[in-house]
C-alpha cells in the first residue's frame, strides 16, 4: 500500500478519479435543480392556464359583493380534489382574501397577498419562475398562478392559485426521481470511463518515466565510471519532453563520466608533474648546495682559479633555479581564471624585431644567425603586449637551444586569414614524430627531451596558454628541409604555410 501510495500514477489517478465524482455529484446536482426549475416552470404555466379557463368558465366569481361564500368554496374543493396540495383564493384588487380553500391551514395566517408578484406574473411573456406569498403560511414562497376576475367589465380582483410543494421527503423524491436517477447513472458511468482512460493514459506517460528510472537505477549500482551503453538509454528518439528528459539524462551521465575520467587524468599528470618538478628541482639544487659545499669546507685551499669555476658553477644552477620557479610562477598565473589582458594596439613587426635583437648576443655566442622578416603594411593587432613578447621569447629560446653552430632561426609575421600569424623556425634537429601532439602540454619531457632539463617543460605550455588568452592557436610541425616550426596565430582563422 506504502508503494501504491508513493506512486505517481497513483496520486493523479487518484486525484483525477477525485475530480470526476466531484463533477458527477455536481452535474447530478445541477440536473436535479434543473429538473426541478423545468418542473415548477412547467407548473405554473398550467396553473396560469387552469386559472384563466376558470374564470372565463364562472365569471360570477368577480361579483365579489354578492359572492356566495360557502358555494365557492364547495366549488374550489371539486377544482381542487386532482391537486390536494394546491389551494385557491378570490382576492381583491388590494390583496385581500374575500374567499379561499385549503386543506393545509395554519393558526397565524394572514387574509393578504401581495399583489406585485400577481402582476409580475401576469405581465410577463413568461420564462421566469415567480414564487407569491401564501396567505395560510406568511413567512414561506410557493409556486402560484393567478388570472384577472371581472364585475362586468371592471376588474374586481384575482383567482389565486397556490400551487404548493407535496407532502413528500425531499431525499426520497430525489431518489425515486426519474431524471436524477438516469443523471447519478450517467455521472458514474462517466466517472468509471474516466478513471479507466485515466488508468490508460497515465500507464502510457509513467511508464517511460519507470524505464528511466530503471536506467538511472543501473547508472548508480555501476558507478559513474561504467556507465551502460549510452545508446541502451530508452525513449531517446521521442520528439516529446520525455525524449527531451532521456537524451539530457544521458548527456548528463556521459558528461559525469568524461569529468571524472578527466579528473583521473588530471590526477596522473598532477602526480607527474609533481615527480618532474621534484626532478627538476633537485639536478641543479644538489650541484648547487654540493659546489658551495666545497669552497666552503676546502677553503683556502682551492686555488683562485679553482675556487672561480666552482663558483660559476653554483651560480649557473642558481639560474636554473631561478629561471624554473619563474616558469612556474608565470605558468600559475597565466592558468588562473582571475588573469586579465592589458590589450592594446600593437606593431607584431617591431615586437619580433625587438626579439630578434635582445636573442642576438646569446644567438652569436652560439654561431647561429637570427633572421627577422614582416611586411611594411603589417596591421596592428590587439593583444597583451607584454604576454605576447614571452610567448614569442619562449620559442625564440626553445630554437636557439636545438639549433646547432651555423644554424639560422627566422622569426616572421604576416597577415593571413583575418589574423597575425607569427613564426619561429629553425634548422635544428626537428621534433620526433611522436612527440609533435605532446609538446605543448606541461611539464611535458620529449623522448629527446628537447625542451631539456631544468626548465621543467612549461615553455611551450606558456605559449599555448597565452595563445588561448587571445583566442588564438599555436602549432608546432617540422619542415620539410628540416628544423622545427611553430606559428602563432592571432586570432587564428586558418592554418599558416611555414
Amino acid at each position: 500500500m506504502r508503494l501504491l501510495a508513493d506512486s505517481l500514477r497513483a496520486r493523479i489517478t487518484a486525484l483525477v478519479i477525485g475530480f470526476c465524482i466531484l463533477i458527477a455529484a455536481i452535474f447530478t446536482l445541477a440536473v436535479h435543480f434543473a429538473h426541478s426549475a423545468y418542473n415548477d416552470e412547467l407548473r405554473q404555466q398550467q396553473g396560469l392556464l387552469f386559472t384563466h379557463n376558470v374564470a372565463l368558465m364562472y365569471p360570477e366569481l368577480g361579483k365579489l359583493k354578492h359572492i356566495q361564500r360557502e358555494q365557492i368554496e364547495t366549488q374550489f374543493e371539486q377544482m381542487l380534489l386532482l391537486e390536494p396540495s394546491s389551494a385557491l383564493y378570490l382576492i381583491d384588487d388590494q390583496g385581500r382574501v374575500r374567499v379561499g380553500y385549503s386543506k393545509q391551514r395554519s393558526i397565524g395566517g394572514s387574509s393578504h397577498v401581495d399583489l406585485a408578484p400577481i402582476r409580475q406574473l401576469l405581465g410577463q411573456p413568461g420564462g421566469k419562475i415567480i414564487y407569491g406569498s401564501d396567505p395560510d403560511f406568511p413567512d414561506m414562497k410557493c409556486l402560484f398562478a393567478a388570472a384577472p376576475i371581472y364585475d362586468g367589465k371592471v376588474q374586481s380582483g384575482y383567482l389565486y392559485m397556490l400551487m404548493r410543494p407535496p407532502e413528500t421527503n425531499p431525499g426520497q423524491l430525489l431518489a425515486s426521481s426519474y431524471a436524477n436517477r438516469t443523471a447519478l447513472l450517467v455521472a458514474f458511468g462517466a466517472s468509471i470511463l474516466s478513471a479507466l482512460f485515466v488508468l490508460i493514459v497515465m500507464g502510457q506517460i509513467t511508464r517511460p518515466l519507470r524505464r528511466l528510472a530503471s536506467a538511472a537505477d543501473q547508472v548508480r549500482a555501476a558507478g559513474i565510471e561504467d556507465i551502460p551503453d549510452p545508446a541502451s538509454f530508452p525513449h531517446q528518439d521521442r520528439r516529446d519532453e520525455i525524449g527531451h528528459l532521456s537524451r539530457a539524462f544521458r548527456d548528463m551521465v556521459q558528461r559525469l563520466h568524461e569529468q571524472v575520467q578527466r579528473v583521473r587524468r588530471m590526477d596522473a599528470t598532477r602526480r607527474d608533474w609533481v615527480a618532474s618538478i621534484s626532478h627538476d628541482l633537485r639536478t641543479p639544487l644538489t650541484s648547487l648546495t654540493g659546489h658551495l659545499e666545497t669552497v666552503i669546507l676546502r677553503g683556502e685551499r682551492l686555488g683562485e682559479a679553482e675556487r672561480e669555476r666552482f663558483l660559476q658553477v653554483a651560480l649557473k644552477n642558481a639560474q636554473h633555479l631561478d629561471r624554473l620557479s619563474a616558469s612556474l610562477f608565470d605558468f600559475a598565473r597565466l592558468d588562473s581564471d582571475a588573469v586579465r589582458l592589458e590589450k592594446a594596439p600593437t606593431h607584431l613587426g617591431e615586437l619580433i624585431d625587438d626579439i630578434a635583437q635582445r636573442f642576438a648576443p646569446a644567438a652569436e655566442a652560439r654561431g647561429v644567425h637570427i633572421d627577422s622578416n614582416y611586411p611594411d603594411a603589417l596591421p596592428l593587432a590587439q593583444v597583451d603586449a607584454a604576454l605576447i613578447e614571452r610567448a614569442i621569447a619562449n620559442l625564440m629560446e626553445n630554437a636557439l637551444r636545438y639549433t646547432p653552430a651555423g644554424g639560422t632561426i627566422r622569426l616572421a609575421a604576416k597577415h593571413h586569414g583575418g589574423g597575425i600569424a607569427v613564426i619561429v623556425s629553425d634548422t635544428g634537429a626537428g621534433i620526433p614524430p611522436a612527440d609533435i601532439a605532446r609538446v605543448f602540454e606541461r611539464f611535458f619531457q620529449g623522448s629527446q627531451q628537447r625542451e631539456g632539463r631544468g626548465h621543467a617543460g612549461l615553455g611551450l605550455a606558456i605559449v599555448k596558454r597565452v595563445a588561448e588568452l587571445h583566442r588564438g592557436h599555436v602549432q608546432a610541425s617540422n619542415q620539410p628541409q628540416g628544423g622545427a616550426c611553430f606559428t602563432l596565430w592571432l586570432p587564428m582563422n586558418a592554418p599558416a604555410e611555414c
